[in-house]
């Protein structure tokens, strides 16, 4: 339509004024105030679907998008195909609003959470350095604390990203839970690494009964959180101690 228009083409085809459309569009998002005599205040969302051919964010669309955006969800085919939902590529998508988030975090859900957020990617970013690895020589090659790392990103991967829209508790995870549902990965990797530094064995850390109760707990209803929690840490404490003092034993 533009060359047909005899405008002047600016990359790959595209008019030169893709940008300040594109900008257009998305600056009507913001605080508003409705017209008419209650001048009622509200807030306008726009959320931005786009599709390039062939996956290629490169190329003019997206990335005038993203220089105007501040949030990216990256749809990830290939996590679509392995049945993972919501199919959200963890090391492609990001977020600019992070840093205005971290009190309200910290006020309303907990001081850990920003820290464990971002301790969560950067155990997924070094899992992904960690495949290349494998995948070359082997996973027996790894240590055994690069191997509970790889068990702990596995963990956040399926047990916390993936959810089910179809599941009547999955469905929904209030602020409170998804704080829960990641200290207690978080913490079943520090126990972990701890133990391994004191003998316990790496293939009955990786087999714990509580990893069990880790995974299911995204199923747990709200009202039954706190009390679920409670009794995981003290579950995953038991069992990891007992693991150290077995090992301790057998040195024995």
């Amino acid at each position: 339509m533009s060359g047909r228009l005899e405008e002047m083409p600016g990359e790959e085809g595209y008019p030169a004024y893709l940008g300040s459309r594109l900008a257009q569009f998305y600056e009507r998002a913001g605080r508003v105030i409705s017209l008419g005599k209650e001048g009622r205040l509200g807030a306008l969302s726009a959320i931005g679907a786009v599709s390039p051919p062939g996956g290629d964010i490169s190329e003019p669309v997206s990335q005038a998008t993203l220089r105007i955006v501040k949030v990216f969800w990256c749809l990830d085919s290939s996590l679509a195909y392995k049945r993972h939902f919501p199919a959200i590529n963890w090391l492609q998508s990001y977020s600019l609003y992070v840093d205005r988030l971290t009190k309200w975090y910290e006020e309303n859900v907990n001081k850990e959470f920003p820290q464990l957020r971002q301790e969560a990617l950067i155990l997924l970013q070094e899992e992904a350095e960690l495949d290349e690895i494998v995948q070359l020589v082997g996973v027996d090659a790894l240590s055994f604390e690069d191997r509970i790392k790889l068990e702990a990103s596995k963990s956040i991967r399926e047990d916390y990203l993936h959810q089910n829209a179809f599941h009547d508790v999955d469905t929904y995870a209030s602020m409170n839970k998804q704080y829960k549902m990641l200290k207690l990965i978080l913490d079943y990797y520090h126990q972990s690494k701890e133990a391994i530094g004191k003998g316990a064995p790496f293939n009955q850390l990786a087999g714990l009964p509580v990893r069990e109760t880790i995974g299911r707990f995204k199923y747990v209803e709200e009202d039954k959180v706190d009390e679920a929690y409670e009794e995981a840490m003290a579950e995953m404490k038991k069992e990891i101690a007992e693991l150290i003092s077995k090992g301790a034993e057998d040195d024995d």
